[in-house]
């Protein structure tokens, strides 16, 4: 059997209580329903940014948020496209798949072919690796020796019976940290473990009922602070196995994941009018557009929404009767943008 070992530390502890008091306030909100798809999606789209990026796949917020928006794809794309395109459909995966009760070896392949098809560099997708593989540093040096792949399927087992029994002795962000340093540890394909040991302990957190809303990111948070990330996975291997020091990152960033998402939440437009009103995917596709790129023209917004002027006029109107969008500027100039 796994037996994780840790110890709550005070700064554990601290952050446990940090961690609690900002999901009581997010969960607490008087949100409007109407937000919250927005928040979701965004949440989604910064994961899939954030865990490619990590392994080098960089694109930037409105090219991660493009491909989130095509449901299929009749381009060809290139391999770190390809990379996000999938991480994106995992992370749809694992949403719809929350409540799944006992995880399986099918499933750890499951992630392993939906993240790496036509996106890793050896290897079959899906399939436990029957050879050794290494962990290199920039220069090419061994840093990490995994297990013998004889030892793979037992070892990943092992893992799959703790999260499956023991770990509901522990609070969820205790338990998918310890699931994502494992998975890493056992390193059971020959490439793509670290998308999908992160991917493993985001569904964790959704298995727990922990993000109940599903608007908070984890991963953007580790790739802004990848130089702390592979030292404190290394941590865990200097001090014989004590996990206390790999958690203690972990939970920073859930805490600091959860105190952006506590800011967004309390800097949203709250009105009657809002209350009543159930936003259309242009509606939701307007707004973040103005999030990211200021004020437009109603000209501009029927440009880029492709509708005429008068569409784009029919789908500002809830939104400014709702105060959420404002008219700037004169009749002849005015632009459109959030309300201050």
């Amino acid at each position: 059997m796994f037996k994780p070992k840790f110890s709550i530390s005070l700064h554990l502890a601290k952050l446990i209580d940090e961690i609690s008091s900002l999901r009581e306030r997010i969960i607490s909100a008087p949100m409007q329903v109407a937000w919250i798809p927005i928040l979701q999606k965004e949440a989604v789209i910064r994961n899939a940014m954030g865990s490619t990026a990590i392994e080098g796949f960089v694109l930037s917020l409105p090219e991660v948020r493009a491909l989130a928006e095509e449901a299929r794809i009749s381009r060809e794309l290139d391999v770190t496209e390809k990379a996000v395109f999938n991480y994106l459909a995992c992370l749809r995966y694992i949403q719809k798949h929350r409540k799944e009760k006992l995880l399986t070896h099918k499933d750890i392949y499951k992630l392993h072919r939906i993240i790496g098809e036509g996106a890793i560099e050896q290897g079959p997708a899906g399939v436990y690796r029957a050879i050794q593989n290494y962990v290199v540093d920039s220069t090419g040096n061994v840093i990490y020796t995994p297990p013998p792949p004889e030892k793979v399927p037992a070892l990943t087992r092992k893992l799959l019976d703790w999260i499956n029994e023991e770990s509901k002795a522990q609070l969820p962000v205790i338990s998918s940290g310890i699931a994502h340093y494992r998975l890493v540890e056992i390193h059971p394909f020959v490439d793509g473990n670290g998308r999908v040991a992160r991917i493993l302990g985001t569904w964790e957190l959704l298995r727990r009922d922990f993000d109940t809303l599903h608007i908070f990111a984890i991963d953007d948070l580790i790739y802004e602070h990848k130089r702390a990330y592979y030292p404190a996975l290394r941590s865990v291997r200097d001090r014989k196995g004590d996990l206390t020091n790999w958690l203690e990152f972990y939970l920073e960033i859930v805490a600091e994941s959860l105190d952006r998402a506590w800011k967004r939440v309390i800097s949203l437009p709250k009105t009657k009018e809002l209350e009543q009103l159930i936003l259309t995917p242009k509606q939701e596709k307007l707004l973040m557009l103005l999030r990211d790129s200021g004020n437009l023209t109603a000209r501009e917004i029927s440009s880029i929404l492709k509708v005429t002027v008068q569409g784009a006029h029919f789908i500002l109107n809830p939104l400014i009767k709702a105060e959420i969008i404002k008219r700037y500027g004169g009749r002849k100039t005015g632009k459109y943008g959030l309300t201050r």
